[in-house]
């Protein structure tokens, strides 16, 4: 199995599409708390409704986290390479025992002209493992042999 630099191409575009839509949503539930943590100034308030403020306050500062790092990994993403790999290397698509992986990205199962992909962050054991392994190759992982398929 080999992957074309359109199908590889359209990997990347769905991978940064679902990226910025995870920023998108965060960054709206930021403004939603933000939102909620504010009380009219006009109007008297209860000690539960300051409470309820003061959390609302600290899960609005919680997902302003997650925005930046899911800022983070969007920039990161925007800025790999993924030109044609021999070896597992970040940028690379991969087949292992069947499944296909984005190497250097994180992101959940998605799915791209019919077939799922995975992320596989350079920090994970697995990509520790493969790096630098071409297609064909056998790795040991976990008591476990696996076979990379092809490596794009």
């Amino acid at each position: 199995m080999t992957m074309d630099a359109g199908a590889k191409a359209r990997v990347r575009e769905v991978l940064l599409a679902r990226a910025r839509e995870e920023v998108a949503a965060a960054q709206e539930s930021v403004v939603a708390e933000q939102a909620a943590g504010k009380l009219d100034q006009d109007s008297s308030f209860s000690v539960d409704e300051q409470s309820q403020t003061d959390e609302a306050g600290g899960l609005a500062a919680l997902f302003e986290e997650t925005v930046a790092r899911q800022q983070t990994a969007l920039a990161e993403l925007e800025t790999l390479d993924f030109g044609p790999r021999e070896r597992v290397s970040p940028g690379a698509i991969i087949g292992l025992d069947g499944d296909r992986y984005g190497v250097g990205v994180v992101a959940g199962a998605l799915d791209c002209d019919g077939v799922t992909y995975e992320g596989m962050s350079i920090d994970s054991p697995l990509y520790a493992v493969l790096a630098g392994h071409r297609a064909g190759d056998t790795v040991a992982f976990r008591g476990r042999d696996h076979r990379i398929d092809f490596v794009a």
